[in-house]
């Protein structure tokens, strides 16, 4: 019985080093013996998650959710960052990119619900690579999700109206690489300064092309804050903005 496994093995490696006119036909057999697609997804905070918590796969993570696999494993690695082993269901695996966002969908503030992760993939199309079994990326929360939709929703006025003010456009330009809710505060500040300098005609621009993608960027995350009943953040957002608006009222 061992000769015959060893003679199996065998085959399959020489048939891997030996067939160069087909597409990796030992990755093929091999994944027989791998049925499910294994990523370590890195979090600052695995908010509750444990072993046995759903992964689900959506467009959005507040559409309609296919339930793809679990979680196998939460740990915490040397950075003191949470890494957590998820398992993707062979059917599944090929519908996870390297561009899927693994968005944590937190259970801190409610007892009714469970902490989950939702792999946010796009609609497949011929250029995206698939995501490779063992790969670690890193994972965001739904806030930091939520603004970094907005900002490509910001980006798009901004393109628009980038022929009629490069001025604003150069200098809004580190603060629409936020990502994270730390940087985003900190960005928050620093375009307030930016702001200050800016003469009467860009806050102007700045108010009429701008302004109205800022305040849906600062809603969709207050609105986030809220529901965890983070009201100590929020308000201070608020504050923010009303400040934004304030110097801009010209």
């Amino acid at each position: 019985m061992k000769n015959y496994s060893k003679t199996i093995l065998i085959f399959i490696i020489i048939l891997g080093l030996n067939t160069p006119c087909f597409a990796n036909p030992l990755s093929k057999i091999m994944s027989i013996f791998q049925r499910d697609l294994i990523v370590d997804v890195l979090y600052k905070n695995h908010r509750n998650l444990i072993p046995g918590s759903d992964v689900y796969l959506a467009v959005d993570p507040k559409d309609q959710k296919i339930l793809i696999g679990r979680v196998k494993k939460v740990s915490l690695v040397a950075s003191q960052m949470s890494k957590v082993e998820i398992s993707v269901d062979q059917k599944y695996k090929e519908k996870i990119y390297d561009t899927t966002k693994f968005v944590l969908m937190s259970n801190i503030f409610s007892q009714h619900s469970n902490a989950y992760i939702v792999a946010v993939s796009p609609l497949e199309t011929p250029d995206k690579t698939r995501l490779k079994s063992g790969s670690s990326v890193k994972g965001i929360t739904f806030v930091e999700y939520e603004i970094a939709i907005a900002r490509e929703a910001l980006k798009k006025v901004m393109n628009r109206i980038q022929k009629q003010n490069n001025d604003i456009m150069s200098q809004l330009e580190e603060y629409l690489d936020t990502v994270n809710t730390e940087e985003f505060r900190e960005k928050i500040d620093a375009l307030i300064n930016q702001i200050s300098q800016f003469s009467i005609e860009q806050k102007e621009t700045f108010k009429q092309e701008v302004l109205p993608a800022i305040e849906n960027m600062f809603d969709s995350v207050i609105k986030q804050l809220e529901e965890q009943k983070d009201m100590e953040e929020s308000k201070d957002l608020k504050k923010r903005l009303q400040e934004i608006e304030n110097m801009v009222d010209v």
